[in-house]
């Protein structure tokens, strides 16, 4: 028999204080709509895992740690360019930008401090008043040591219980963990514009994303040393690596069995930024004189395509599907699909 999970007898619900305040627009007899809306949410007794030391034979449980907000700013607009029997144009967009913090959290909850951040830690992260959800704890890079090509962290200077300083390490184990912002993004929506003209269709989509961070655990991955097993993959940047004739490297060496060449620091914390061309579609719609003489309303074939087209800060890395900025180079993004299709009304 083995302890499986703590429980806690005293958790109790989240409770959601919401406000929207919205102005709905339109222009030009109805061609130009759209809409702002504020919206406020105040989530009290936040449900999270709160971690503990290891010695106590679990890793953590669940708890009412505390309060949280997000606000923010919702933008949508749609138009009609060009309107008539023949010739139809639309375009639309959408945008939100929210912030995100922890209000308050219980005395027993704030067992770290962080850069005057009162919390409590849990794996990368640092949840503290005043900071938002998921921010990220780590070590900060510092380079690399030109005479050596080991990598370098900063780690602080302590005299008297203050920190008065800091310096640089290449013992990772030296290395001081530091709040190193959080994976919300400033700016993400979607855009398109669809077109209808003698009875042919066209319709795209497109998602963004602007700002945030991630661990772009996959790149770290692959450019580790070698050691142990076979079967590596590396990236291409590991011919930038240092060496005594590249001491100037942003890299580090390359060298057999050196665990901490690449360990976990800011250096990973990778823009988040994407544009995912989402969805295209493209039909026609027999003229109704040719159906209606075989007893037919509407004949439309079509064309359809998802997931046509992604781009994002690094080659191969998508952030789409993370809040908290976690990623998994294992996981497979969202297929390519196409099919079509034909449509007919009686």
């Amino acid at each position: 028999i083995t302890f499986e999970t703590k429980g806690n007898e005293n958790i109790t619900w989240e409770t959601n204080t919401n406000f929207n305040a919205g102005v709905d627009f339109g222009f030009f007899g109805g061609r130009l709509n759209g809409t702002v809306e504020y919206f406020y949410r105040k989530t009290s007794d936040m449900l999270f895992f709160f971690t503990v030391p290891a010695s106590l034979g679990y890793s953590g449980y669940y708890d009412n740690i505390g309060d949280m907000r997000n606000q923010g700013v919702e933008f949508s607009i749609d138009g009609a360019i060009i309107a008539n029997r023949n010739f139809t144009w639309n375009i639309n967009l959408n945008a939100t930008h929210y912030t995100n913090k922890i209000l308050y959290l219980p005395e027993e909850k704030k067992t770290v401090n962080l850069e005057g951040y009162d919390g409590y830690a849990s794996g990368n992260y640092f949840y503290g008043e005043g900071l938002p959800l998921y921010t990220f704890k780590m070590p900060k890079s510092a380079g690399v040591e030109a005479s050596s090509g080991k990598a370098m962290w900063y780690k602080d200077i302590i005299e008297d219980g203050k920190v008065v300083g800091q310096e640089t390490t290449t013992e990772y184990s030296e290395a001081t963990d530091y709040i190193c912002k959080a994976p919300t993004p400033k700016l993400y929506g979607g855009f398109g514009t669809n077109f209808s003209f003698y009875g042919v269709d066209i319709a795209v989509q497109f998602t963004y994303q602007i700002g945030g961070l991630s661990i772009d655990s996959g790149y770290r991955t692959a450019l580790n040393a070698p050691g142990g097993s076979l079967g590596y993959n590396f990236h291409k940047d590991i011919y930038k690596s240092w060496t005594s004739d590249n001491p100037s490297s942003e890299f580090p060496r390359f060298q057999y069995l050196d665990e901490n060449q690449n360990a976990l620091s800011d250096r990973f914390l990778t823009d988040a930024s994407y544009l995912n061309f989402q969805n295209a579609q493209i039909g026609y719609t027999f003229p109704s004189k040719l159906t209606q003489k075989i007893k037919i309303s509407k004949i439309r074939i079509y064309a359809s395509a998802d997931n046509i087209w992604y781009v994002s800060a690094r080659k191969g890395f998508d952030p789409r599907y993370s809040f908290s900025g976690q990623t998994n180079y294992a996981t497979n993004s969202t297929v390519r699909t196409i099919s079509g299709g034909l449509s007919i009304t009686f």
